[in-house]
């Protein structure tokens, strides 16, 4: 059996600027940002990012990407980069390509332009509606229906993403007036703080991988999801409640995984 993983150097109708992401055809699927604004940059940090997700599997791997010309430079093959060199193409930096040679090193991996493979997910978006890999009734609440998820998670994303913390006036929109957060450090976070917070400090985020939104009793859902940034990995939940039509994030938490090997 071979995985299949589709990569995308920037994320159509993302909250967070500069995306990359991809996806494999068993469901699984990460996203983050990129500080630089080349797609074929943040591409070849979405090859990077999988191929260290899948470190340790023997499977086959098969990765379609969004660029042609990444595609034939990260194919092994005589004269395969200097052709594309020939055509005048313009290749990123030797780093992320060092990278990934020595993720692929003893696997079996294979690069292939997704533009030539019929039937990619490259327009379904799935990490906006996949569901969780435990997907079924949930204690204390039943998975949401997909456009019930896919709209929180959207939510969720833009208290990630720059236009959003530049908008006070947006920031007063999606947090609840009784709002209140226990913040990775532990301490008690209230209403205006974080929307201070929020609108001052550019987020540190570098991935965010959403695990599971479920609906706790209508108008009320629950969401999962982990973010990962320079200081490792936290652990998130939220609650957003529905009121006057509009979801409002009622309470967060964050608790960073301290676990070890």
């Amino acid at each position: 059996m071979t995985t299949t993983v589709t990569t995308y150097g920037a994320v159509p109708g993302s909250a967070i600027a500069g995306c990359w992401a991809w996806v494999t055809d068993q469901g699984r699927w990460r996203l983050g940002g990129h500080p630089h604004d080349a797609a074929e940059e943040r591409e070849l940090t979405a090859v990077l990012d999988v191929l260290r997700s899948t470190a340790g599997s023997r499977e086959p791997l098969r990765i379609l990407l969004q660029s042609r010309t990444l595609a034939a430079g990260l194919t092994p093959g005589p004269g395969d980069r200097e052709a594309a060199e020939a055509d005048g193409h313009d290749w990123p930096g030797a780093s992320p390509h060092d990278g990934i040679r020595r993720e692929r090193a003893g696997r079996e991996v294979h690069f292939a332009w997704a533009g030539t493979s019929p039937g990619t997910a490259s327009a379904a978006h799935p990490w906006a509606v996949a569901p969780h890999p435990d997907a079924g009734p949930e204690r204390g609440g039943t998975h949401a229906p997909t456009e019930l998820r896919e709209q929180i998670v959207r939510l969720e994303s833009s208290l990630l993403g720059a236009e959003a913390r530049s908008d006070v006036e947006r920031l007063e929109q999606l947090i609840h007036h009784d709002f209140d957060e226990i913040g990775r450090t532990g301490r008690y976070w209230e209403r205006e703080e974080v929307i201070r917070v929020l609108h001052t400090l550019p987020d540190q985020v570098q991935a965010v991988t959403f695990d599971r939104v479920v609906e706790l009793a209508p108008g009320v859902a629950h969401i999962r999801f982990r973010t990962e940034d320079a200081r490792g990995v936290v652990h998130r939940s939220s609650v957003w409640v529905r009121e006057g039509g509009n979801w409002q994030q009622r309470y967060h938490q964050g608790t960073p995984d301290t676990q070890t090997d």
